[in-house]
């Protein structure tokens, strides 16, 4: 970025005459304003997103650098939570220290039915889906090599805590398996392989 800015200043300060200079010229100012504009985007992303959020955002959240430019951080969506679900990230989390966040190993998305968080965001920064099955916080992933199902004990703790059991994850020769496409990310799963297993087998992949 550095390097646009050096050009552009050496550019401007030349003036030559010739029209199809100038027409070339102001192309050029026009071309390097844009680079700019994308590469501070960039910066800015990076600095609110982080290079590897862990946390989930509360159901119905939008793209995350949207979210964090729209949340005021009034706190309405982490009072409403029945479940107590919403905090307010800490420090260590860039632009998005004291937005609201979701940790699944703390306590996960309970997927309200009307989803109290998302009525009471007057910014927009939690928009309300068609169903519940269509929110998509996160991922589940499975790490089987962990999972005692099959191993020390037959377990099936996750399929039966999902809110959509043998749709978003399901039995497999023994196995849980996620279906990414039906996932919500609402972390249930996640909480409920920690109260069976020493080492969680499941991990909730923000989106």
């Amino acid at each position: 970025m550095l390097d646009i800015l050096k050009d552009l200043i050496k550019y401007s300060a030349s003036s030559p005459a010739e029209e199809d200079v100038n027409v070339h010229r102001r192309e050029f100012f026009r071309e390097t304003v844009i680079q700019v504009a994308d590469a501070l985007r960039e910066i800015a992303k990076e600095t609110a997103v982080g290079p590897s959020r862990r946390y989930l955002r509360p159901p119905g959240a939008v793209e995350e650098f949207e979210f964090v430019s729209r949340c005021t951080r009034c706190d309405e969506c982490i009072k409403v939570c029945p479940h107590y679900a919403i905090r307010g990230a800490d420090t260590g989390s860039g632009l998005a220290l004291g937005s609201p966040i979701i940790d699944a190993r703390e306590q996960p998305c309970m997927l309200c039915e009307d989803f109290p968080c998302i009525r009471v965001c007057k910014e927009g920064a939690l928009v309300m889906p068609k169903r519940r099955e269509d929110v998509r916080m996160g991922v589940a992933v499975v790490n089987k090599e962990k999972c005692i199902s099959g191993v020390v004990q037959f377990c099936q703790s996750c399929v039966i805590a999902c809110p959509f059991p043998d749709e978003a994850i399901y039995m497999e020769e023994g196995k849980p398996v996620v279906n990414k496409e039906k996932c919500t990310g609402c972390g249930i799963c996640e909480r409920a392989c920690m109260t069976v297993n020493s080492a969680c087998a499941i991990k909730i992949i923000p989106l």
